[in-house]
């Protein structure tokens, strides 16, 4: 058929389904069962529909202006205490933007098991001493995909850095197969074998895996025949995205080494290789290297037996705050059971871990269950297996997410979702835990549409995923959530 002769026939076709949906009345049935017919309004919204997703999007919309405002101007409120050098690239190219001023309100903010906002305070003590002791704390921000790309993570670690001190993108993997860390390029000469308990697992064949949920292997050369193998891999900082993730003091790598002895190479600019050699040994080791000012670059090149494990590098200032952003694409939160507990444990006390987020939810969305009390359970054992690491761990449960679905042609939020938010606040009650209602923060139901409605969109068109921009301002909510329970403290 001739390109014309295609439109009018398509152009017939749906006129004629026009007339069928003119002629059959609604809630039509046929033997008592519903006959459902396309409706062409169905793609469109209401005109209430439409104008409650444009109300809540032009609220957004403000709260995204806040949010650059205050990356890029010098607030005079302690708790937004930036210094103008520290802050990310001026996006609104020097033009000044509106005075709009938010507020995290009550019911917003974190909740504490029985009312108890005490529990935190552990944690905040320690951010208030750090400048006067100058030690370096850690907190590891676990998620799903939600958290990809150092979303969320990024934001509060420039906010809290600023605040209470630190430096560098803390945590990260050894290698990667694909870029997916904007602060940071991460390279090595040869690739490296990556073992992971989440997703699209490839075990190692042990339960010794990092809090990354991952461990590395570097990968034998069929054609040469030695028992130590060579590899280098290297970590540049990249200073336009956030600016206190753009530099570090110190580096630490983490590896096991049970098979053979390790020799490292470290390399500084401005000096020679720095030789450093680990003698084998079964047990969590951590390899300090410290630096004169600060650094942008990272590179070491290692042998070693090709069954060592190699599972990261920290990078962050001599003391201060660190955030490490651990994106668990596909999890729900669980996986962490199967890391060995002692060696998890270990790892928690070696990095002077003192406060875990757990920020899961989206991946059992979809899921048409009729109970998450087994979810329950199972995030309870997660929590539990944590704090026993150390007495004073605290863990912060980050409730899941708003997400959409079409039906019936309209967009709404899974019924799933509030099923999923009572099984997280009930773990972290249970666990004296506290809890922060990510859904109820973003607006409740169908509130997801709002956000990739606004100019530019803070959600993505999967109505499931934050944009770069969504993230920060979720990242301030949060960030201001925490320095409102903070204030209670003082």
């Amino acid at each position: 058929m001739k390109p014309i002769q295609i439109l009018v026939f398509l152009l017939v076709v749906l006129i004629a389904l026009s007339g069928v949906q003119l002629l059959i009345p609604p809630n039509f049935k046929v033997h008592g069962l519903p006959v459902k017919v396309f409706d062409f309004k169905s793609f469109l919204y209401s005109k209430s529909d439409f104008k409650s997703v444009q109300t809540q999007s032009t609220k957004l919309q403000k709260l995204q202006i806040e949010t650059e405002r205050l990356l890029i101007s010098e607030p005079t409120d302690s708790s937004q205490s930036f210094v103008q050098s520290d802050l990310v690239t001026d996006t609104n190219g020097g033009r000044p933007l509106p005075e709009i001023s938010f507020h995290i309100d009550s019911a917003s903010g974190i909740q504490y098991p029985a009312g108890d906002s005490t529990i935190l305070y552990p944690f905040f003590a320690e951010l208030d001493s750090l400048r006067s002791k100058k030690k370096l704390i850690r907190i590891l921000h676990f998620g799903d995909s939600q958290i990809e790309g150092d979303r969320i993570s990024g934001y509060i670690r420039q906010r809290l850095q600023q605040k209470f001190g630190g430096c560098g993108p803390g945590l990260l993997p050894i290698y990667e197969q694909q870029a997916s860390r904007f602060p940071v390029e991460i390279k090595s000469k040869y690739p490296a074998e990556r073992y992971i308990i989440y997703g699209k697992m490839v075990p190692v064949g042990h339960r010794n895996y990092s809090v990354l949920h991952s461990a590395f292997r570097l990968k034998a050369d069929t054609n040469i025949e030695n028992d130590l193998i060579n590899n280098t891999f290297s970590f540049g900082l990249n200073s336009a995205g956030y600016k206190k993730s753009g530099y570090y003091e110190k580096a630490t790598i983490l590896f096991r080494n049970p098979k053979s002895k390790v020799d490292f190479n470290i390399y500084l600019s401005g000096k020679e290789p720095i030789l450093k050699k680990a003698l084998q040994n079964d047990s969590f080791k951590l390899l300090d290297i410290r630096t004169e000012g600060k650094k942008y670059k990272f590179s070491f090149s290692v042998d070693s037996n090709v069954e060592n494990d190699f599972y990261g590098v920290c990078l962050d200032c001599n003391y201060g705050v660190a955030v490490d952003n651990i994106p668990l694409r596909g999890s729900s939160g669980l996986d962490i059971l199967k890391i060995r507990p002692q060696f998890l444990q270990e790892q928690i006390q070696r990095l002077d871990v003192k406060l875990v987020i757990l920020q899961f939810g989206i991946n059992l969305v979809p899921y048409q269950v009729k109970s998450f009390a087994w979810y329950e359970s199972s995030l309870v054992r997660v929590i539990q297996t944590i704090k026993k690491s150390k007495p004073d761990i605290q863990v912060l449960v980050v409730g899941v997410s708003d997400m959409a679905k079409k039906s019936d042609g309209k967009w709404e939020s899974y019924a799933s979702i509030e099923a999923i938010r009572i099984a997280q606040k009930n773990a972290a009650t249970r666990t004296n835990s506290a809890y922060w209602d990510l859904y109820q923060v973003m607006g409740g139901a169908n509130s997801i549409q709002a956000w990739a409605n606004t100019n530019p969109p803070l959600a993505g068109k999967d109505y499931i995923h934050l944009t770069p921009k969504g993230a920060q301002v979720i990242g301030e909510f949060l960030f201001q959530a925490l320095i409102k329970s903070h204030g209670k403290t003082i």
